[in-house]
């Protein structure tokens, strides 16, 4: 997800504030669009969805 410009991994929670060379990724998961880092799209290509969290749960998490 995206909060103020700044991607968020919608898998590990990795920010590209925090982490300046990560590559970030769009894509879709039941409509909503999500950010997912490279570290992270293997767990999605070779696992499944299940380890994506929704924007609702990154953003209430990302901002504690």
């Amino acid at each position: 997800m995206e909060i103020n410009n700044i991607q968020i991994c919608n898998v590990c929670m990795r920010s590209s504030e925090e982490s300046k060379g990560t590559v970030f990724i769009k894509a879709v998961q039941n409509g909503e669009e999500i950010h997912v880092c490279t570290s992270c799209i293997p767990h999605i290509i070779h696992g499944s969805g299940d380890v994506v969290k929704s924007n609702a749960t990154v953003a209430a998490e990302f901002q504690q």
